[in-house]
């Protein structure tokens, strides 16, 4: 198991997601975006799974989320809400596909899936909100 691969493929599977086509997958929230439709996903927390006497496994959480740029045309806001669903659905098959990261953690979950509103310098953005946590296995060991 490794942080850094499951990070990678996180990256990976968030990059096969073709239906909305994303123009970037960025690590880390960001302070700007480029293009959209984007995808970024950063670590939200961390907490204690459960102990053994030899180990502490651990819950990883990540907050994925996809901006789609509002536009001021009322046919593209409501073809917009298509990219939406299909983005939430599509996100979640990617993660789900591959549930243990290519071995990298012992297991994952895609939590409820929400939509919402954010700015960035002035521009605005449709979310999608993807919840995603990570079970690592033995992540720290106890020496007694």
């Amino acid at each position: 198991m490794s942080r850094s691969g499951a990070i990678d493929r996180i990256d990976a599977l968030l990059a096969t997601v073709s239906d909305p086509a994303f123009v970037s997958v960025v690590r880390g929230e960001p302070l700007g975006i480029a293009g959209t439709p984007a995808l970024a996903f950063w670590i939200t927390g961390r907490e204690v799974n459960f102990m053994t006497l030899k180990d502490v496994t651990t819950n990883t959480d990540f907050l994925i989320r996809a901006y789609f740029r509002m536009q001021t045309s009322q046919d593209v806001r409501e073809n917009l809400e298509l990219d939406v669903w299909d983005a939430m659905v599509n996100i979640d098959q990617a993660l789900r596909d591959d549930a243990d990261l290519a071995g990298n953690v012992a297991d994952s979950n895609v939590g409820t899936i929400s939509t919402g509103y954010t700015e960035m310098s002035g521009v605005s953005y449709r979310t999608v909100d993807v919840p995603f946590t990570v079970e690592f296995m033995g992540e720290i060991t106890i020496t007694p």
